[in-house]
């Protein structure tokens, strides 16, 4: 678990990322490699939380995803190449 109130950098030994308060951007760590891997972003304040990757890797397509709803969570899995929303 970690609680983050400005911009993130997610680190390859985070599960949950929890944005308690503020409006900031995420950044998730590249998918090569990490084939499974999978991260929670987690918006429990009333901010926008603005989920980004690395390079051109997409999250089902997309460059970025918004948390703009309180208590919204995004969860991610790598499948070697890009970010998917389960």
């Amino acid at each position: 678990y970690t609680s983050v109130t400005a911009t993130y950098s997610v680190e390859p030994t985070d599960y949950i990322v929890d944005c308690p308060s503020g409006t900031f951007t995420v950044t998730l760590p590249t998918a090569v490699d990490i084939t499974g891997r999978t991260f929670t972003i987690k918006n429990s304040g009333v901010g926008t939380i603005t989920v980004g990757t690395t390079s051109s890797q997409t999250i089902d397509g997309t460059t970025t995803k918004s948390l703009s709803t309180q208590y919204q969570t995004l969860t991610v899995v790598s499948n070697g190449a890009n970010w998917i929303c389960v």
